[in-house]
């Protein structure tokens, strides 16, 4: 691409105490020496497709359009499923098709996909466990090198989609479900997308849903319940509440979030990924 800068990000499952992040950058590094080679996280829980989806859908639209994004969570690696990239307005990405780029997806208006069975764009020999450097790194270089989305493999017109939770909604409640647990231990929900319009008020707009769903919700009369804790009002920041409270806040990616000021929140909440969670409005 003139006048850009190849740009690959890498999101993987892998950690950072083996090799294998490695050896995949030193396999991208060998196609297009002058990548800028981005690391997203490789701290997902292993196996976690659902986390790596909400991750990337959370942080790919920061980067520039021409980034590709390298998605190495694959607890199907050596079946049936298939390696897959796809493009966007806001970037292309390679994968594997196992939903992990639901988030994706559903966000963009249009996308095109291909199957990668194009085998000149692989290493020349490939392992049953390690498509991640075998078949995804040398196909995602390529693509930050200039290769077209075409010339890597065959259309495809249908990629596996994670199931979406959709929220249930009255005039007395929302109720969603957590989503992931960051590191800090701050619980992350599908109550999302959240924004303040003034001091006290919130407009939720259901990610994906109608327009018709779009609703406001008083904060400071709100309650927030999840399992056993119950917590007073939606906030805007941790410290609005005193050190080792819990608190209910509006999260960065505007997603209803459990947290306690300098303190673990999950850990002492013993709340976890697919727990249900309500906000009671006020009547």
């Amino acid at each position: 691409m003139p006048n850009t800068s190849p740009i690959i990000s890498i999101l993987t499952d892998f950690g950072e105490r083996d090799g294998y992040v490695g050896t995949m950058k030193g396999v991208m590094l060998n196609i297009v020496p002058n990548a800028q080679l981005i690391d997203i996280s490789h701290e997902i829980q292993p196996q976690n497709i659902q986390q790596a989806a909400s991750i990337l859908a959370d942080v790919y639209t920061y980067f520039p359009s021409h980034t590709v994004h390298l998605v190495v969570v694959d607890p199907g690696v050596g079946s049936t499923r298939q390696p897959i990239a796809v493009e966007t307005h806001r970037g292309r990405f390679v994968a594997p098709d196992n939903g992990v780029l639901s988030g994706v997806i559903r966000s963009e208006e249009s996308w095109k996909a291909v199957l990668l069975n194009n085998q000149e764009y692989w290493l020349p020999t490939q392992s049953n466990t390690f498509h991640g450097r075998d078949i995804f790194s040398p196909c995602a270089a390529h693509l930050a090198n200039g290769a077209s989305l075409e010339e890597l493999g065959t259309p495809l017109d249908n990629l596996t989609m994670l199931k979406l939770v959709a929220l249930a909604i009255s005039q007395h409640a929302i109720k969603g479900e957590v989503t992931r647990i960051d590191h800090f231990g701050n619980v992350l929900t599908n109550i999302k997308v959240l924004k303040w319009i003034d001091t006290n008020t919130l407009e939720l707009t259901p990610e994906y849903d109608n327009e018709s769903q779009i609703m406001q919700i008083s904060a400071d009369k709100a309650q927030v319940t999840a399992g056993w804790h119950t917590m007073e009002g939606i906030h805007r920041t941790y410290s609005e509440v005193p050190v080792g409270n819990k608190i209910a806040l509006v999260g960065s990616g505007g997603e209803l979030e459990i947290a306690m000021n300098q303190g673990n929140a999950a850990e002492s909440t013993a709340i976890k990924v697919g727990d249900p969670v309500t906000i009671q409005l006020s009547s």
